[in-house]
């Protein structure tokens, strides 16, 4: 599961932070006014959606009551977090295997950042911030469990689920929410020197997925602002 999530994840960071050069930027036209023009546009945007769609179905279907209860009558709870992860990995690398760009490529903005030098270190430096924020973030949400590897140890230990030791707030924070940072990956999806209309469909679809699946509550953000001042005065003793 390690492998499928850090080798799908890479293949992502790529496509999203890779650049436009000004040769691609020279094959761009306008907007289409022509019906066969429009339609060679619109295909590929409905194509792609297609892909997208279905990851995202992926990803919240199986996070579903009933296929977790799916998974403990055949008795897999042990490999739910890994099979999800795998799953998703799977997904997410057929969406950019998948995906297709007009030949007519419209783009909403472009910079040109080959000639830019500073317009490229922002762009990169941008990116490569926002996925440490997002793997820092990762770490504190409990990465070996969010992986799938923690229940595996625990089980060859014979200790109960990983989850079962957390308190009963962070659980429900967990369910609401187990991906990090909504603003490092906003930045990555958003942040392109070339904005084509593909691109376009794919940020707006995450980024709405990302505010509306990740529904935390009052409660939530009460059991983080407890937990900071714990942290603080914990490091207040330790100081003294």
């Amino acid at each position: 599961a390690f492998i499928s999530v850090f080798y799908s994840v890479s293949k992502l960071a790529l496509f999203l932070a890779t650049p436009i050069t000004p040769q691609e930027r020279q094959k761009d036209a306008g907007f289409p006014t022509d019906p066969a023009a429009v339609k060679a546009m619109l295909f590929p945007l409905f194509y792609n959606l297609i892909w997208v769609a279905l990851f995202v179905l992926q990803h919240s279907g199986l996070r579903a009551p009933i296929v977790k209860r799916f998974y403990q009558a055949i008795g897999l709870d042990l490999a739910e977090r890994s099979l999800y992860n795998i799953a998703s990995s799977f997904s997410l690398l057929l969406l950019l295997k998948n995906w297709k760009t007009a030949p007519n490529q419209y783009r909403l903005w472009f910079f040109d950042a080959e000639t830019n030098e500073a317009l490229w270190w922002f762009m990169m430096g941008s990116h490569v911030l926002a996925w440490i924020i997002v793997y820092g973030g990762s770490l504190m949400v409990d990465l070996p469990e969010l992986i799938g590897l923690k229940q595996t140890f625990y089980d060859v230990n014979d200790l109960a689920p990983p989850m079962s030791y957390k308190s009963r707030d962070l659980q429900d924070y967990y369910k609401r929410c187990r991906h990090p940072s909504f603003v490092g990956l906003s930045v990555v999806l958003w942040l392109t020197n070339g904005m084509s209309l593909e691109r376009c469909l794919l940020a707006v679809i995450w980024t709405l997925y990302m505010y509306f699946a990740w529904n935390t509550t009052r409660e939530d953000l009460e059991y983080h602002r407890q937990q900071l001042q714990r942290k603080r005065a914990e490091l207040m003793r330790v100081t003294k």
